[in-house]
């Protein structure tokens, strides 16, 4: 079977779909992809979706309270969705209300 493995190239595939498949991860990889799931009907998510969790990540680690713009920018995502990762943050400078012993402190 591998000898007959060597010579599979992604255009002996009748579907424009599996050449597509095969010339993004290889004839070989394809067949292994079938040998695994092969006669199920699988969803593929869209990239920026396999991407997200590490995505967020980067973004609430870089988050210093203030940047919400910044890393909108950086990463490419909207100010809101950044806001619905981080929390709305804070100014800088920015007074607490609550007061704690008596004194105010900063956030």
């Amino acid at each position: 079977m591998d000898e007959l493995l060597k010579e599979l190239t992604p255009e002996m595939f009748e579907s424009e779909l599996y050449q597509l498949i095969a010339e993004t991860i290889g004839a070989e990889g394809f067949y292994k992809l079938a040998k695994a799931i092969g006669g199920l009907t699988v969803y593929i998510p869209l990239a920026d979706s396999v991407i997200r969790p590490v995505r967020d990540a980067h973004i609430k680690a870089e988050f210093n309270g203030c940047n919400h713009l910044a890393l909108a920018e950086k990463y490419e995502v909207t100010e809101r969705r950044v806001r619905q990762l981080c929390g709305d943050g804070f100014l800088e400078g920015q007074m607490n209300l609550f007061e704690t012993g008596g004194e105010k402190t900063k956030v």
